[in-house]
């Protein structure tokens, strides 16, 4: 009885032109991730850096990464750490350490960088898709490069105004 009741709900949404509940939004593509990865690499080729780049989509699935030759191997997590942090929480890891003396619980977060490096991807409407984990040189030439990526691959590392 019940599944003939949802069977004849659904054709009733049919017949009447009701379109599914669910919202569609922006993604993070494979193409532009790669094209972040590129852009990244691109760019600390440029300024001599040796990285590990990691890009995950807003549900902190993997999407790309790259360790670049002769990348420090430890290296490797904390740019996933960074990715991780910039797309849970829709931001730059840049300014973390100083919340988490508010929070001090985000500090012992698994997973989670409170240190410069990670930013977040936005569509050009200001859609989180994601998150940038660069790891490997001072933090603000991590972060720097990861700008220089999403900006490569044509999105914002915030939110328009």
């Amino acid at each position: 009885m019940k599944r003939l009741f949802l069977s004849a709900m659904a054709a009733a949404a049919t017949l009447t032109g009701i379109s599914a509940a669910q919202e569609t939004r922006p993604a993070l593509t494979s193409a532009s991730a790669k094209a972040i990865v590129a852009g990244c690499e691109a760019y600390a080729l440029e300024k001599g850096w040796k990285l590990n780049i990691t890009v995950l989509d807003q549900g902190r699935n993997l999407m790309a990464f790259l360790r670049m030759d002769d990348a420090l191997l430890g290296t490797i997590e904390i740019s996933q750490w960074k990715a991780n942090a910039s797309a849970s929480f829709a931001g730059p890891t840049k300014g973390s350490a100083e919340r988490a003396k508010e929070f001090p619980a985000l500090a012992a977060a698994p997973n989670i960088a409170i240190f410069e490096g990670g930013e977040a991807i936005f569509s050009k409407d200001g859609v989180p898709l994601g998150g940038v984990g660069v790891s490997g040189a001072a933090g603000s030439e991590d972060a720097e490069c990861a700008r220089a990526g999403i900006a490569k691959a044509g999105l914002r590392h915030d939110r328009p105004e």
